[in-house]
């Protein structure tokens, strides 16, 4: 097995290939988009610092090699558009080494999922003084466990007659991903109840932080997962069309849909994780506005200029622990009140 072989020889004799070849020159453009977001997001990190956290670091781990997978697809597709026997031979030397590092660098971002939330149950875990120590041994640990998986899975990938044990394994171990955060999160919601009451729960101040990055961390997990679960799944999918006794043109179709989907998911994952990252928000708009040469005026607790302070207390919007919205207008605090209110009559 190959990722993935794009037969250009059927293709030209069935008359599709012009079609195709529009589509690897949009692909091209994508993998350019692909490379310079990540430029962008590299350059934003490192003006904000955001290589500190196990998360982070896990984070950076697998998003690079997944962006040099994407180079070794655009060898494939500038080797396809130039007419180069290694873009499309199988028994070139060059083709299976392209194949084979795509592979290597791409797997491990099947796995992302499972890292992150093996991560935060090490989090749970050293509750005492993970908020301190966060134990950088871990990183190690956790990324070399996804890598030998990966590694494993892509050699394996090129030598087996079928693709269907390691669409399995990438299938298997995102829905554990789920489960396993479901699990922590019910485990820290219940630290947090314990914390909450009168004599503290026996849980210092830093114990209760973590406890709360935990239960944050689950619902952001939650909100990527759906973001990605189509390509999480679709993804695999493809992989296991590969094993069906299918006509040339419907593989090539799944092989370019296939890339496609790669493609999109390196675009759509990063951008979730950076929406919900408030450091990185800020930069990208300070940017945006040095570009614009808009002189954008904040003060130190992000809220824009206002008339008053008391509109500009009232306009605050904060949340709890749990996502809900604490409201501080005093209006807004009214109706609620009543809402409550109304509600536990009914």
């Amino acid at each position: 097995m190959y990722i993935k072989y794009f037969n250009k020889t059927h293709s030209i004799l069935e008359g599709s290939y012009p079609a195709y070849l529009t589509v690897f020159y949009l692909q091209v453009i994508l993998i350019f988009t692909v490379l310079f977001y990540y430029l962008l997001n590299v350059y934003i990190d490192i003006r904000t610092g955001q290589f500190v956290t196990n998360t982070q670091k896990i984070h950076h781990a697998i998003y690079l090699p997944c962006v040099l997978g994407h180079l070794m697809c655009l060898a494939q597709k500038l080797l396809l558009i130039m007419d180069f026997s290694a873009g499309y031979n199988l028994h070139n030397d060059v083709f299976y080494t392209i194949s084979l590092l795509r592979a290597l660098f791409c797997f491990p971002g099947f796995y992302c999922l499972s890292a992150f939330v093996a991560e935060r149950w090490f989090a749970t875990y050293f509750l005492m003084d993970y908020e301190r120590n966060q134990r950088k041994w871990l990183v190690f640990v956790i990324l070399w466990i996804i890598y030998s998986i990966a590694f494993i899975s892509a050699i394996n990938f090129h030598e087996a007659t079928s693709t269907i044990p390691h669409a399995c394994v990438f299938i298997l171990l995102s829905g554990l991903a789920y489960l396993g955060n479901h699990i922590n999160f019910l485990v820290n919601r219940n630290y947090y109840y314990q914390s909450n009451r009168t004599d503290g729960g026996g849980y210092s101040l830093a114990q209760r932080f973590q406890i709360s990055e935990n239960i944050r961390f689950s619902f952001f997990f939650n909100q990527l997962a759906l973001s990605i679960a189509f390509f999480q799944i679709s993804g695999p999918i493809c992989l296991l069309i590969d094993n069906l006794d299918i006509s040339r043109s419907w593989m090539n179709l799944n092989t370019v849909i296939f890339d496609t989907i790669c493609l999109v998911y390196a675009l759509v994952t990063p951008f979730v994780i950076y929406h919900h990252n408030p450091k990185y928000r800020a930069e990208l708009e300070r940017i945006i506005a040095k570009i614009r040469r808009i002189d954008v005026r904040r003060n130190k607790n992000q809220i824009r200029p206002m008339d008053s302070m008391e509109e500009s207390f009232n306009s605050l919007r904060l949340q709890d622990t749990f996502g809900k919205k604490i409201t501080f207008n005093t209006s807004e605090m009214t109706n609620t009140y009543f809402e409550e209110l109304d509600k536990s009559w009914s």
